[in-house]
């Protein structure tokens, strides 16, 4: 595991693959915006308050210019416990340097490979808080929605905006330390699922 340091309080390490921030947040803890509170929540590992999410470690999302060995994009799995309508996705990405925009998407399942599938629909995002601070979420919100099935694996897929290859933006991890389905991409195309600790998301609808 090899680590090299910014100078900017930010320990990139594993080629970039992530990212933790090693000195005291300068920036004043922000909290979240609670998801509508008529939604359904189909899957949370989202925390409350200040604490919604890991501010200081999380998987790095880099275009092929952003200084790194390998470029980066991340894939987190679930499983609806019924069939839902998906209108709206929560998460905490930050930025730490390059163009200041990533790509939400949310992804059905390649099962023959284990790894996502299809891009069902997709966000873009931009002028993200700095790395080192929490807790502001992104939400991404589709009103029409996107139905998903009981027990099928679906994936929230974060990336950099390939108009924009110098991002270098940090899909944080979860407050809690779970671990679940994971998958990445480093350029050469998407590594089977695997079990990693969970980067934060919540997937509301109806």
């Amino acid at each position: 595991m090899a680590a090299q340091d910014t100078g900017n309080g930010v320990a990139i390490i594993n080629g970039g693959r992530n990212a933790i921030y090693t000195k005291v947040p300068s920036h004043v803890s922000t909290p979240s915006v609670p998801s509508d509170p008529q939604l359904v929540k189909i899957y949370s590992n989202l925390g409350t308050g200040k604490n919604v999410y890991n501010g200081i470690g999380g998987y790095g999302i880099l275009g092929k210019n952003a200084g790194q060995p390998w470029p980066e994009s991340v894939a987190r799995g679930f499983r609806p416990t019924a069939n839902h309508t998906v209108t709206e996705i929560d998460l905490g990405i930050t930025y730490v340097q390059g163009t200041n925009i990533v790509v939400v998407s949310l992804n059905e399942n390649d099962a023959k490979n284990h790894i996502p599938g299809k891009a069902l629909h997709t966000w873009r995002f931009k002028n993200l808080p700095a790395f080192g601070t929490c807790c502001t979420l992104q939400v991404a919100k589709f009103a029409k929605g996107i139905p998903v099935k009981k027990g099928l694996m679906y994936w929230v897929v974060v990336s950099p905006d390939q108009q924009f290859q110098d991002t270098y933006d940090v899909w944080n991890n979860d407050a809690n330390g779970q671990q679940g389905p994971f998958s990445n991409n480093i350029g050469s195309g998407w590594e089977k699922q695997s079990l990693q600790q969970l980067a934060n998301f919540g997937v509301f609808g109806r």
